[in-house]
């Protein structure tokens, strides 16, 4: 019953989230309403089950725990998927109005979910008898950890981006405007020495906010390694693939939606993954 209390509280969130970008130019057809109303629901409850595990594991209470659901939610949904399409704006062209839209509703989406959806599970307080869990310590030598990951998600972020959205006739006329594709080495040369030689340093400052946003999730919930890992890994992906791939995109063909699906999906699973797997550390149990 509190899962299907999570459902709807996400799928109200959508709605009401939705009513922010009301105003804004972004028109749809009613193929892509139809489509919109589909995704909605099938997107509402597989982020509520992935959310809710998190809150039903986490070892936080009150608005701590508020606090990292906001920032979960809203972070790896909107804020790290906006700042790329920003980056990327040449080729996506979205207003500004339409993006500061999408901004406010992904805020206020986690605004409405997050203290609900803790209420619901009955974390707002500490039991009267404080429970057995494990401390939220830091593993060692967390700081090289975190660095190796940081650029460790470039790494994956271009491979999986030649890899699989590359391989993709529409991506690549979508955005160099040429369906021509480069061979590996002569493709990241020049990319990096020619067309965009910021692009390093912006992926490297995403990479440092997808470990921050690993490390919250780690340190927020109690669970074995391969779960803590398997959590990261769902929240990273979900959160951030199933709307690209089922909500109708106006900013860009489907089929180049399509592929950024693939890419995301697959790339933040592995990402996730080894990031919650190399962030967890075993801590003895004590008292909080």
């Amino acid at each position: 019953m509190r899962l299907a209390l999570a459902f709807i509280v996400m799928l109200i969130a959508y709605i009401i989230s939705t009513m922010v970008i009301g105003g804004t130019n972004v028109v749809m057809t009613p193929e892509e309403t139809s489509q919109a109303s589909t995704a909605l629901i099938f997107v509402s409850l597989i982020n509520a089950l992935v959310l809710s595990f998190l809150i039903l594991r986490s070892r936080w209470y009150g608005l701590k725990l508020i606090g990292a659901v906001i920032l979960v939610l809203f972070g790896v949904e909107t804020f790290m998927a906006q700042i790329e399409t920003l980056y990327f704006n040449s080729a996506v062209q979205m207003g500004t109005a339409e993006y500061l839209g999408i901004v406010a509703a992904g805020a206020l989406r986690a605004l409405i979910f997050a203290p609900l959806a803790v209420f619901i599970f009955g974390k707002m307080k500490k039991p009267v008898q404080p429970e057995e869990v494990r401390a939220a310590e830091l593993p060692p030598k967390w700081g090289m950890r975190f660095a190796a990951l940081a650029v460790f998600y470039v790494v994956v972020y271009f491979m999986f981006g030649y890899f699989v959205a590359w391989q993709w006739e529409g991506t690549r006329l979508y955005y160099s405007g040429t369906t021509a594709i480069k061979p590996f080495f002569t493709h990241f040369w020049d990319l990096f020495f020619t067309e965009d030689p910021f692009i390093i340093p912006f992926q490297l400052l995403r990479g440092v906010l997808w470990t921050s946003l690993a490390l919250i999730i780690v340190l927020m919930i109690k669970a074995k390694q391969w779960e803590t890992s398997l959590a990261v890994a769902l929240t990273f992906a979900v959160l951030l693939s199933l709307p690209l791939g089922l909500f109708p995109n106006p900013y860009m063909p489907p089929l180049v939606a399509r592929s950024h699906f693939f890419e995301i999906s697959s790339s933040m699973l592995l990402f996730g993954g080894i990031a919650g797997w190399v962030l967890y550390t075993y801590q003895g149990s004590s008292k909080e």
